[in-house]
């Protein structure tokens, strides 16, 4: 189409909410590192630590305190990010929007040590982004339209069945013409077809409900989607909870690994450091794992089954990993049940029959 469709009023929210909320997440992070290390703080956070449930973590004063201050920088960072992108949603940039939404997870366990409720608000916005009509207006259709459309066939289904939408209350027996009365009409002719209309309603009106049985999301994929953005952010929650934990307990946990395994040790050279690092690198190689089934999860749920059937894959494979992770650890058996779950749903006839249409 080639005239210019306007900006949805969708969109004019989320940019503004993103760039506000950006501004006061960055500015509650720096403000939360700048009191981190007083005494009334400090005095909270020991508080904090000795009731459940972040008295089973087995974190210190100090550790806690780093990791605060590591969620803090990483929300301030990607609030910083977002901020500047929230300026090119009014301008329709795509890459803006996919920018945002690989920050957003960031954004969600990084602000919540500052700003929790911002921080929220935040990731909101972006969610905005991705809805209609700006998913609409993002890709260059005529949302307008399109909104005008779903809006009538709402008031469609509406109406009583076979009332046609033209039909008004004038039509009735009763109702009498200014140039006298009506001529008789032939005994063979119903009263829809003397007035031009059809018996039964508008023929038309039947076509209608198909339509919009179509565009409606089944809930096992609405579920699976929750499911999937709710576990990879709580697992995200938890790989910086562990990596900023890590150095405070990287002394214990060779001494551990050195009792358990020494030939392993001697074999490939272990030290501190370099257990270290490599946990640190299985860490973020499973942080980039959530964010990727969180963006997939984004892209299903607006029917791209590309990323549905990828996302089932990651699954699955995720699910057999924790089978082999859990003859130590059998707790991860919980998660098991979850990534099964996420696949079940996705794999669901309905969903299937969704996409095709």
């Amino acid at each position: 189409m080639s005239q210019e469709q306007p900006r949805p009023g969708h969109a004019t929210i989320a940019g503004s909410l993103i760039i506000g909320g950006s501004i006061i997440v960055v500015l509650s992070a720096w403000e939360r590192i700048s009191t981190l290390r007083t005494l009334e703080v400090q005095e909270k956070l020991q508080t904090a630590l000795g009731k459940p449930p972040m008295s089973g973590l087995g974190l210190t004063l100090d550790g806690y305190t780093s990791m605060l201050q590591v969620l803090c920088v990483i929300g301030a960072g990607a609030a910083t990010a977002a901020a500047i992108l929230g300026v090119q949603v009014f301008k329709r940039s795509t890459s803006a929007r996919i920018a945002l939404t690989l920050l957003a997870p960031l954004i969600l366990v990084g602000g919540m040590a500052a700003a929790d409720f911002f921080a929220a608000m935040l990731v909101f916005a972006i969610l905005l982004l991705w809805l209609q009509p700006t998913r609409d207006w993002y890709a260059g259709r005529p949302w307008v339209q399109a909104y005008e459309e779903r809006r009538a066939e709402r008031v469609g289904l509406m109406r009583p069945p076979g009332t046609p939408a033209g039909r008004s209350a004038a039509a009735s027996p009763d109702a009498a013409s200014p140039a006298g009365p009506a001529a008789p009409a032939d005994p063979g002719t119903t009263k829809g077809d003397a007035a031009g209309e059809h018996p039964f309603g508008d023929p038309r009106a039947f076509g209608r409900r198909p339509a919009v049985v179509r565009r409606t999301r089944p809930q096992a994929l609405t579920a699976a989607c929750a499911l999937t953005w709710i576990t990879s952010t709580l697992v995200l929650l938890g790989i910086v909870v562990m990596m900023a934990v890590l150095p405070s307990q990287a002394e214990d946990l060779f001494a551990e690994v050195s009792r358990d395994q020494p030939k392993a040790v001697e074999t490939y050279d272990l030290t501190e450091n370099t257990l270290l690092a490599g946990m640190y690198v299985v860490l973020v190689g499973f942080a980039l794992w959530a964010v990727v089934a969180i963006v997939l999860a984004g892209l299903a749920f607006i029917g791209q089954n590309w990323a549905r059937i990828t996302l089932v894959v990651s699954a699955v494979t995720g699910a057999l990993l924790l089978v082999v992770m859990s003859v130590g650890a059998w707790p991860l058996l919980a998660l098991v049940g979850v990534f099964g779950s996420a696949a079940w749903m996705l794999l669901r006839p309905e969903v299937g029959r969704w996409y095709q249409r």
